[in-house]
């Protein structure tokens, strides 16, 4: 039984999509690192932007899920 030309085109634009979220994630890890390496200064924790960074890293732990789900629904046959 084959797809149909509107199911493939849904498959792949789910797997694109999913790409995208993933370089998305990695610009926020590579801001994440940019932040702490910025702003940390072991003499003056107060300092430190930890509320930024959590938001962040919460940022991309959602961003992991997002990639998971379109992944696994790309799959979907």
């Amino acid at each position: 039984m084959s797809e149909s030309p509107n199911r493939a085109s849904a498959l792949a634009e789910l797997a694109a999509l999913a790409e995208n979220v993933e370089r998305c994630r990695e610009r926020i890890v590579a801001l994440a690192e940019s932040l702490r390496l910025a702003n940390f200064d072991p003499k003056k924790p107060e300092n430190n932007d930890d509320g930024l960074l959590m938001a962040i890293y919460e940022a991309e732990r959602g961003l992991i899920s997002a990639t998971r789900l379109l992944q696994r629904a790309a799959r979907t046959r």
